[in-house]
């Protein structure tokens, strides 16, 4: 007996976070329409397996993969390719019945590393799309989602103050206090990095300039290019080196 063909539907996905891009740490809702069989709706016994599959670009250009819930691993997304989806469920009186949910965040793979992660240069974009298996056929795959990104809840606050990226409290090695303008470009950082047994303590503008504390105790300062350093009072220094203007070694003022 032939399998009957199935018509999937492309998803409808629900995240907030704004257009394109979802947050990470907030679940994703993912319907699907009516899956059909010569036009007539596929109910649940009528299948053998149906969910949702993953795909993600790692870089522009970047070859498809398509996580696999079985191994917990990204796999090349090839026709021959053969994985297990997310897992939907079905509300038959509901006009989108197949429904799932993506956690994106906390999911990790086989090795303990995280599935999902926040974009940064615009990747790793992702998409999703229905597998539906026929009793008697193959998985069918539907047609693809918009693409998207991830990015975290604290991406998106003016102010962001806390451990680094990927870090909890109880291991970080970095702390910060970040404000940003309201396009979620960062004007001004200070930032304190673990480096044993003390630590480097940075403060930086959006102009480029930065004063930084060395974990050895030195100090340095950088003004933004084509900027100076202007001290408005008196300045007392025990040795001073400096390099002349017209260039040349370094000397020791006198």
């Amino acid at each position: 007996m032939t399998a009957p063909a199935l018509t999937i539907p492309a998803p409808e996905l629900l995240f907030g976070g704004g257009p394109g891009t979802a947050v990470l740490e907030k679940p994703v809702t993912v319907t699907f329409g009516p899956v059909t069989a010569d036009g007539a709706p596929v109910q649940p016994l009528s299948l053998t397996g149906f969910g949702f599959a993953v795909v993600r670009r790692r870089a522009a250009g970047a070859a498809p993969e398509v996580w696999d819930t079985g191994t917990k691993k990204w796999t090349p997304d090839t026709p021959s390719s053969s994985t297990t989806p997310i897992g939907l469920s079905y509300h038959g009186s509901d006009p989108a019945p197949w429904q799932g949910t993506l956690v994106a965040g906390g999911m990790t793979d086989a090795t303990g590393a995280p599935a999902f992660t926040k974009a940064s240069g615009g990747y790793p974009q992702y998409t999703v799309r229905g597998s539906f298996t026929a009793a008697g056929g193959s998985a069918v795959a539907g047609p693809s989602s918009a693409p998207f990104t991830l990015a975290g809840a604290a991406d998106k606050n003016l102010v962001v103050i806390g451990v680094g990226d990927d870090e909890s409290p109880t291991d970080a090695k970095r702390t910060r206090v970040l404000l940003k303008n309201a396009a979620l470009q960062e004007i001004g950082a200070l930032i304190i990095d673990r480096d044993s047994p003390g630590a480097v303590v940075t403060l930086r503008n959006a102009a480029g300039a930065s004063v930084v504390l060395r974990a050895d105790g030195g100090i340095e300062v950088h003004p933004a290019g084509g900027k100076g350093l202007l001290v408005t009072g008196d300045l007392e220094a025990e040795h001073i080196v400096y390099r002349p203007a017209a260039g040349g070694p370094k000397r020791v003022l006198p």
